[in-house]
This record gives structure tokens, C-alpha cells and sequence, in this order.
């Protein structure tokens, strides 16, 4: 199996797979140059190359890309028994700013917004659909848009969704409020098969509109809580909520992370917030 095939078994696409290939001919050059061995290099001669892409005017950002795919290049020397290690699994650039997840909602606002847009007369029951998987499920709004009707199991108080291009397949429980506005929703549209978002005319909701129903949906909520944002502040609070109670490769599996390091950014951003609530609270500040 060629590099290039592993990728494409994990699911990358064509595009990423044939940059990583291109980018990591850097990698295996300079290894050739130097005379090592890809399935015996060390820790120590990887920071060997990190200075020599420092010494050919490299940004860190694109020392940092690079990085990234030595160490799926490393994973698929072990898959192949070419190395029983990857000394590139703990190598990152210092320096290299990665926007943290922010202004947060608490689950007991988001659990009270989700109340009150419920009883709201003037409001779709798809919308409300919508809102509940914001919150109890914490899914982007393209996820929300591939549901079918099979992918919800009321009786078994759970939901499928399927993988996408940068998240991963899981079952996520349904909370027992979702699952009576969920079954309300679904016997009124007649629901068995197909798309689970429709409108009264059982016109399928489609990625295109749905961001026109999310900016309604939004603008809704703020009368509701000024501090709301958007669909993806509801997500990144969902994510920070659930590592709360949860480790944090279980909240990997939740959020459909396809890298751990995806969910670590949200401890990140929990133990930001935290140090801005004491600056701000604190008395000697």
C-alpha cells in the first residue's frame, strides 16, 4: 500500500491526498539526503529537518503543515510494520497561534433557551427540530441538513449521523425533551424515510437555505439572550459543556473529532474563559 492509498482508506480527499503526497516528497528527500531511513529516523533528527526547513525560510505556520503530515506519514510507516513508533506524534511548532473556541454559553442558558423557543407560537416546529439539535447534540449545521428520517430512533432515544468530510460517523443520545417535539414533528410531516428537515410543503430544507433559516433562527434567540451568535457558538459551548463530565476521547467521539487535538482546543478555551472570569472578578485586579 502506497502512502497515497492510505490516505484515501482514511477518508481524505482526492485534492488533500495529492497535497500531502507532493508535500511530503520534502520530507523524504531530505531524509534521502541525509541518508536516513523513513522507518528508522529519531525524534532528535526530526528536529534535524525542523531546522532545515528554518534554515530554507520556512514560516512556522508552513513548518507546522508539514509536520502534521510527517506524522500521518509516520502512522502509515507503522500500519505498514515499517516503524513501531511515530516520533512526530508530540513535535509542534512554538509560536503558532490557533484561534481558541470563545464567548461561550453555559448549558443552563442554553438548556433555557431552548425552553422558551419551544413555547413560541410564531415559530416553525422545524426550527425548534433544529434548535434541540444544536444543543443536545451539539452537530454543525451541514450534519443537520444529511439527517434522514431512519437516523432517528425515538424508541431507543437516539440519534445517527453520518460521517462527513471532516467529522465522523456516531450515536448520540436524544434528551427526553427532544423527543417529544421530535415525535410531534415527525407524525405531523408524515416522516419515514428521506430528509428529516422539512417545511410544511415537505420541501426538503437544503444546505442553501438552511443558513437562511439559522440567521432567522438566531436573530429569534437574541431576543431571547442578547449573547447569542451563531450556530457554531452552540456547538463550541455543547463541546466545552461535555468535557465537563465527560474524558476526553469520549467528547472525540461526540463532537465527530477526527483528531483528538480538534477537542483539546475546547479545554483550552474552558481554562481561558475561567482565567478571564477570575481578571475580571477577582478582588486585587
Amino acid at each position: 500500500m502506497t502512502f497515497s492509498q492510505y490516505l484515501e482508506q482514511k477518508r481524505f480527499t482526492p485534492a488533500t491526498v495529492k497535497t500531502y503526497t507532493i508535500y511530503i516528497q520534502t520530507f523524504t528527500d531530505w531524509l534521502a539526503a541525509e541518508q536516513l531511513d523513513a522507518g528508522a529516523f529519531t525524534y532528535n533528527e526530526l528536529l534535524d529537518f525542523i531546522q532545515y526547513l528554518q534554515g530554507q525560510g520556512k514560516r512556522r505556520k508552513t513548518i507546522q503543515h508539514l509536520l502534521g503530515i510527517v506524522r500521518h506519514y509516520c502512522n502509515y510507516l507503522t500500519v505498514e510494520k515499517q516503524r513501531s513508533d511515530n516520533p512526530a506524534a508530540g513535535v509542534f511548532m512554538k509560536g503558532v497561534i490557533r484561534k481558541l473556541p470563545s464567548n461561550l454559553l453555559s448549558w443552563e442558558e442554553m438548556e433555557e433557551l431552548y425552553r422558551q423557543y419551544s413555547i413560541q407560537l410564531n415559530v416553525p416546529l422545524v426550527s425548534k427540530v433544529i434548535l434541540g439539535m444544536l444543543i443536545y447534540q451539539g452537530l454543525a449545521a451541514e450534519e443537520i441538513t444529511r439527517l434522514e428520517a431512519v437516523h432517528v430512533h425515538l424508541r431507543e432515544g437516539r440519534l445517527f449521523i453520518r460521517a462527513m468530510k471532516r467529522t465522523g460517523e456516531r450515536w448520540l443520545p436524544l434528551s427526553a425533551l427532544q423527543v417529544t417535539l421530535l415525535g410531534e414533528y415527525m407524525q405531523e410531516n408524515r416522516l419515514k424515510t428521506g430528509s428529516l428537515l422539512v417545511t410544511g410543503r415537505k420541501q426538503r430544507i437544503s444546505p442553501t437555505n438552511i443558513n437562511n433559516r439559522m440567521q432567522q433562527m438566531m436573530k429569534q434567540l437574541r431576543q431571547l439572550n442578547p449573547r447569542v451568535i451563531n450556530a457554531a457558538q452552540f456547538r463550541s459551548s455543547v463541546i466545552a459543556h461535555w468535557l465537563k463530565a465527560n474524558n476526553l476521547r469520549q467528547v472525540q467521539y461526540m463532537a465527530g473529532h477526527k483528531y483528538v487535538s480538534s477537542t483539546q482546543r475546547y479545554q483550552l478555551s474552558t481554562l481561558d474563559d475561567l482565567k478571564s472570569e477570575l481578571q475580571q472578578h477577582h478582588p486585587m485586579s
